[in-house]
């Protein structure tokens, strides 16, 4: 099963970087090849975290797939867990963690995954780390877009 792991600093604060990962209802209006994003539910733990439910519509050239996510974030805002639950996968999770830095916050990202059908996998698995890039990037340039201040 491959992982992916990225690190980046970024000039914003763990909170501002965690409420931009979270605004999953919002997804579709950045992230690459998203073409719908919806939170079903949202429920607060007993330990303050909160836990959402979420479906994800992404197209990228002939593939079409809706899946739906466990997201646990984390009440201090220190990061995101999220594994899917259904959908075209045989194993998706991933982790966000945003550990604040003198100015701004270091935002760790992690990817497992491994596709439920092994063409499928085959033929994309190649470009995933691209797809990551890119995935990362939309976060970057969102958080410009809503934080920076001139």
């Amino acid at each position: 099963m491959p992982d992916i792991c990225l690190t980046r600093m970024s000039p914003y604060t763990a909170e501002q970087m965690f409420d931009l990962v979270i605004d999953v209802d919002n997804y579709h209006a950045f992230v690459p090849h998203c073409r719908g994003s919806h939170i079903l539910s949202r429920e607060l733990q007993s330990n303050g975290d909160t836990h959402l439910l979420a479906d994800l519509s992404v197209a990228y050239k002939f593939l079409r797939e809706t899946y739906r996510s466990e997201i646990i974030a984390a009440t201090d805002k220190s990061g995101l867990q999220v594994r899917q639950v259904k959908g075209p996968f045989h194993h998706l999770y991933n982790q966000w963690d945003f550990i604040p830095a003198q100015n701004g916050c270091t935002i760790t990202y992690t990817l497992e995954f491994d596709f439920a059908v092994p063409l499928l996998g085959r033929l994309l698995q190649p470009m995933m780390p691209r797809v990551v890039e890119k995935f990362i990037a939309s976060f970057e340039s969102r958080a410009d877009t809503i934080y920076k201040t001139n």
